[in-house]
C-alpha cells in the first residue's frame, strides 16, 4: 500500500500503460490533480522504479514518463481493483 496507496498513483500508472506520456498531457488526463501533486507522485514512482523519466530534446524541451516492467506488473492488480469497484452496490459507494 505504501507504493500504490498514494492519491493519484494508480491513475498515473494507468494512464502510462499505453506508452510514454508528456507531463502536461498527464495533467490534463488527471483533471483534478494539481501539477505540484502530479510532479510529486511522478518523482515517487520514479524513485521506486515504477516509471522512467526522459527529457525530450525538442523545441520546447519536454519531459515524457513511461511505465517500467515493474510498474506494469501492478496494472493487473489495478485492473482487478477497477472491476471490483465498478461492481460495488451503489449504496456502498462512499466519497470523503
Amino acid at each position: 500500500m505504501r507504493i500504490l496507496g498514494g492519491k493519484w498513483t494508480g491513475s498515473l500508472l494507468w494512464h502510462l500503460k499505453d506508452g510514454p506520456v508528456r507531463f502536461n498531457d498527464l495533467a490534463r488526463m488527471l483533471g483534478g490533480a494539481s501539477k505540484k501533486m502530479i510532479a510529486e507522485r511522478l518523482r515517487q514512482l520514479e524513485e521506486r522504479g515504477l516509471i522512467t523519466r526522459t527529457v525530450v530534446q525538442s523545441a520546447p524541451v519536454s519531459v515524457e514518463y513511461d511505465i517500467t516492467e515493474f510498474g506494469a506488473s501492478a496494472l493487473k492488480f489495478l485492473d482487478e481493483l477497477k472491476v471490483w469497484s465498478e461492481n460495488l452496490p451503489k449504496d456502498q459507494l462512499v466519497y470523503s
